[in-house]
C-alpha cells in the first residue's frame, strides 16, 4: 500500500508540473503578444502624432491670423510633440520604470529647448531658431499631463497588461 501511493503522489506531481509548464508557456505567448500590441500602439501614437505635426499643414484650413490658426502656428506642435514624445519613452519601460520619469522627461527636453531660445541670442545671431513663449512651457505642461492621464487612466482600464 505505501509504495502504491507513493507511486500516485509522483504520477500527480509529474501531472501538476506538466501542468504548469504549459501554463506557464501560454502565459509567456501571452505575454509576448500583449507587449507586441503594446508596442504596435505606443509605435502608432508616439510617430503617427509626429508625423501629422509636422508634416500635415493644418493651418491651411484657417484663415491666416485667425484664432485657430494662430494657435496652430504658434502653440499646436508644443502640445502634440511631447504628448509623443511621452509615448515614445513608454517604449523604454525596461529602463524608465515608472511614469514619473518618464513624464520628467518628456517634459526636461523641451523646456530645455525653450530655454536654448531665450539664451541663444544673448551668445550667438547667426541663425534664426525659434522665440522663446512661456506659454510654449505651458503647452507642453499640457501636453505632458494629458499622455499620462490618457497612459495611466485610458490605457491600463482597457488593456489587461498595460
Amino acid at each position: 500500500m505505501g509504495s502504491a501511493t507513493l507511486i500516485m503522489q509522483v504520477k500527480l506531481q509529474r501531472r501538476h508540473s506538466m501542468t504548469s509548464v504549459h501554463y506557464q508557456e501560454n502565459m509567456a505567448r501571452k505575454s509576448i503578444f500583449g507587449r507586441l500590441i503594446k508596442v504596435v500602439i505606443l509605435l502608432l501614437i508616439s510617430l503617427g502624432l509626429y508625423l501629422f505635426a509636422i508634416d500635415f499643414p493644418i493651418y491651411a484650413l484657417f484663415e491666416p491670423q485667425s484664432a485657430g490658426w494662430i494657435f496652430w502656428v504658434s502653440y499646436a506642435n508644443n502640445l502634440i510633440l511631447p504628448f509623443a514624445f511621452y509615448f515614445f519613452l513608454c517604449l523604454g519601460e525596461q529602463w524608465l520604470k515608472t511614469w514619473r520619469v518618464r513624464a520628467l522627461i518628456a517634459f526636461a527636453i523641451p523646456i530645455l529647448l525653450e530655454l536654448g531660445q531665450l539664451f541663444y541670442y544673448r551668445f550667438s545671431t547667426e541663425r534664426y531658431v525659434g522665440s522663446f513663449d512661456p506659454l510654449d512651457i505651458v503647452m507642453e505642461i499640457i501636453g505632458v499631463g494629458l499622455a499620462v492621464l490618457i497612459e495611466r487612466r485610458v490605457f491600463a482600464k482597457f488593456f489587461k497588461n498595460w
